[in-house]
């Protein structure tokens, strides 16, 4: 006999993705306008991995403040985060991925993402995603036990940073 999980994953995976749906329908990105010379230099002060690692570390605080279990590297999110990152950098774009595919290729039952604009800190990043009712959700939901951080600086000077959130 399946476990209640494993019989009803598909519907997870399909439940999921439609909430992820709607969650980017809310308009569930933070973007920032052009890019002035101050924030370009703030993307000059931080490397890539001590840029995701503080956001990591800054979501672990806000979600321990409210008894919840930190978020570990999973290197799966991580793969398809940082794609997505670099993706969106390339194209000069910002909109959420497919969170059907990150499920899919994660073999995961929850996925979330919150995505990042700016010349902005990982400080003033997690800031943001927490006074967003919508960020907020995703950041301090009980459903992820994992979590991967993509973050790269585009043509313009500006971070781009996706996270995705997991239950694997």
């Amino acid at each position: 006999m399946k476990s209640f999980t494993s019989a009803f994953h598909p519907v997870l995976k399909s439940l999921t993705a439609i909430v992820a749906l709607a969650l980017v329908t809310l308009g569930l990105s933070v973007i920032s306008a052009s890019p002035s010379v101050a924030q370009q230099s703030m993307a000059a002060r931080w490397t890539t991995d001590r840029y995701e690692v503080r956001v990591q570390q800054l979501i672990n605080q806000q979600r321990a403040s409210r008894g919840l279990v930190a978020l570990k590297t999973a290197q799966c999110a991580t793969q398809t985060a940082s794609g997505w990152s670099r993706h969106l950098a390339a194209a000069d774009a910002f909109y959420h991925q497919d969170m059907g595919n990150v499920l899919n290729k994660c073999n995961a039952s929850y996925a979330g993402e919150t995505l990042g604009k700016g010349g902005i800190s990982p400080s003033r990043l997690v800031q943001m995603w927490m006074q967003s009712p919508p960020h907020k959700a995703v950041l301090i939901s009980k459903y992820p036990h994992s979590i991967g951080i993509g973050a790269v600086v585009d043509s313009h000077g500006q971070w781009v940073t996706a996270a995705n959130f997991v239950k694997l």
